[in-house]
């Protein structure tokens, strides 16, 4: 019987809810695939480096953009909700100061749809660490555990630091005499719109030179979208962004968070530091905007499980918002070929991507932002604000 037909056994073996077994997801005894047959690797570019070894793979990552994931199932959904009383166990050695998160599928279980993962919950490893072993119960993944993916280990915050991995599983009990804390409570991470037939942009930072000329373009298209701002640029009179995003309140549009100095929040190691970017963000749009928003995208859609705590312990119940459209002016605005700007919209759109990260940084993405809005409309769904495509019942109606 090989690795994947005894992990299947093994999910089917619960008594009352108590494994049959313990399941090994990853004992990295090989590079190319984790214990059951799946698929096991680490993000590639220059911001994470994995060693393996005969015992383990250790991790340097100089980047919390980076993570390492381990799969349940091949890019499809693992029903593992019969898991919900278990626990997750990991042997490391090195650094707990980095995330764990569980992901979730999208509904059609299909990786070359958009968005894959549909989502993930997330925790801070050293909250559950004793410096060897982590035990994390499988109930603090608050997804839909029909669709799980795999595990993933992000935003490794030290890049000083290595971590080993040498062993991945879940069991039913915990070691006599241990315990776990209470999940500390964070908010829902969305990367698309759940409201029917719905489409959003979220526009995020931008270029005072550029703001009333995009805005003239949506008004123009008689579109409402959301507004993701700095707060640091909203406290610099220079900027004018304070009249900007007045004006865009009192036509319908959202104003929503973005952070005060656009850092990498994960990246900060100074816990009062992340603090800091909640509390400042959030007093200068209620100061200068009167507005107290509980929709947050993070700088550069980098997540972590401390942002994500600290985000809940500063804006109770907020949301965070990523997207399932890119229309990438990273990497193309002032490229030779900014053109590619607007087929990066036609891909994700084509994938049934329905929410929508923009900036208005450059010339040439501004030159395109009028065909972004009309490919968006030519799906047939209607363009609304973020809110409004989440189903938000304090939104105002379409």
């Amino acid at each position: 019987m090989n690795a994947r037909s005894l992990f299947l056994l093994a999910l089917a073996g619960f008594t009352s809810g108590v494994l049959s077994q313990n399941i090994v997801i990853d004992d990295f005894k090989s590079q190319d695939a984790n214990t059951r047959g799946n698929w096991h690797g680490c993000d590639g570019g220059a911001g994470i480096t994995c060693t393996w070894g005969g015992d383990g793979l250790t991790i340097t990552s100089s980047d919390t953009d980076f993570s390492f994931y381990s799969q349940f199932d091949n890019g499809g959904c693992q029903d593992v909700s019969g898991w919900d009383n278990q626990f997750v166990h990991i042997q490391f050695s090195g650094s707990a100061d980095f995330s764990i998160a569980m992901q979730q599928n999208n509904a059609q279980c299909n990786t070359e749809l958009a968005p894959y993962p549909e989502t993930w919950d997330i925790v801070y490893a050293a909250d559950y660490s004793d410096g060897s072993d982590i035990f994390i119960p499988v109930q603090h993944f608050n997804i839909i555990k029909s669709r799980a993916v795999g595990l993933a280990f992000k935003a490794f915050r030290n890049p000083n630091a290595q971590t080993k991995l040498s062993l991945i599983e879940i069991v039913a009990q915990l070691p006599s005499g241990r315990s776990v804390p209470q999940k500390k409570p964070t908010g829902p991470l969305y990367f698309s719109c759940t409201r029917p037939n719905s489409i959003a942009f979220g526009i995020d930072d931008g270029s005072p030179e550029f703001a009333q000329e995009i805005m003239s373009i949506i008004d123009q298209e008689q579109i409402k979208v959301t507004f993701f701002v700095v707060g640091q640029a909203l406290d610099d009179p220079t900027q004018n962004f304070t009249a900007v995003y007045r004006d865009a309140i009192q036509k319908g549009h959202q104003v929503a968070l973005h952070s005060y100095t656009h850092p990498k929040i994960e990246s900060l190691l100074d816990i009062n530091a992340i603090n800091s970017e909640f509390q400042l963000s959030r007093e200068s749009t209620l100061r200068n905007l009167g507005v107290d928003s509980k929709y947050f995208r993070a700088p550069y859609g980098t997540d972590g499980a401390l942002t994500r705590q600290r985000l809940e312990a500063n804006v109770p119940g907020a949301k965070v918002i990523n997207w399932s459209i890119d229309i990438e002016d990273w990497l193309w605005a002032e490229s030779a070929t900014p053109e590619k700007q607007t087929d990066a919209v036609i891909r994700d759109l084509a994938k049934g991507g329905n929410l929508f990260v923009a900036h208005y940084l450059y010339r040439s993405t501004v030159d395109q932002f009028r065909t972004f809005i009309q490919l968006a409309k030519g799906t047939g769904k209607t363009v609304m604000r973020v809110d409004q495509c989440l189903g938000d019942p304090a939104a105002p109606p379409l």
